[in-house]
Order: structure tokens, then C-alpha cells, then sequence
């Protein structure tokens, strides 16, 4: 049997194998401007765009910031599970930190 930890890592744990934000912000802007009129964007795109607002709104809220990134992150978040098509009950951006965590593994 799993833990809380394992089930939802914590940020740290989930994001340590993460490119830098400036990176990632870079790697989201060139994947939404390369997509083909008409097509849409697959899960990484997804992923990664809310592991990076995610991301965001905690290095803004440790700054005691961050309202408006935390409703992106949020807003993002929901999106991926929706991308997902899961039936998973959580808080969205917990559910990002595990599927990040899982996808960064196998890269």
C-alpha cells in the first residue's frame, strides 16, 4: 500500500527532475505556436503547462503573492484532468504533481 506521500508527492519531490520555469514557459509558448491550425494540443502540452503555472503560484505564494497564478494553476490543472478523462477526486493541482512526477520518470 502506498502513503499520502507516494499517492501525492509534495512539490519538491514532484518537480525535481523539472527544467527551470524560463524553460518550461519557453517550451509551452513554442509548442502552443507551432500547433497546426484546427489541431489540438495532446496531454505533455497539458502536463507541462500546469506543472508550470503550478509551479508559479508556489513560488508566488511563498512570496506571499500569487492569487492570480493560483487561479491559472488551478484553472490549468482542471484542464489535464479533464485531458484525462479521470475520475480521480482530488485537488486538481495534487493530481498534476503525481502525473508530472510519473511522467518525468520516464523520461
Amino acid at each position: 500500500m502506498s502513503t499520502d506521500t507516494e499517492r501525492w508527492p509534495p512539490s519538491a519531490t514532484a518537480y525535481a527532475k523539472a527544467p527551470g520555469i524560463v524553460r518550461e514557459i519557453g517550451w509551452t509558448a513554442q509548442a502552443a505556436a507551432d500547433k497546426p491550425f484546427g489541431t489540438t494540443l495532446g496531454r505533455e502540452f497539458w502536463l507541462r503547462k500546469a506543472a508550470l503555472l503550478d509551479r508559479i503560484a508556489l513560488a508566488e505564494g511563498a512570496e506571499g503573492r500569487g492569487h492570480d497564478a493560483t487561479g491559472a494553476a488551478e484553472h490549468a490543472a482542471a484542464r489535464l484532468m479533464d485531458v484525462d478523462d479521470t475520475d480521480v477526486i482530488c485537488d486538481p493541482r495534487h493530481y498534476v504533481r503525481q502525473q508530472y512526477a510519473l511522467w518525468a520518470d520516464e523520461q
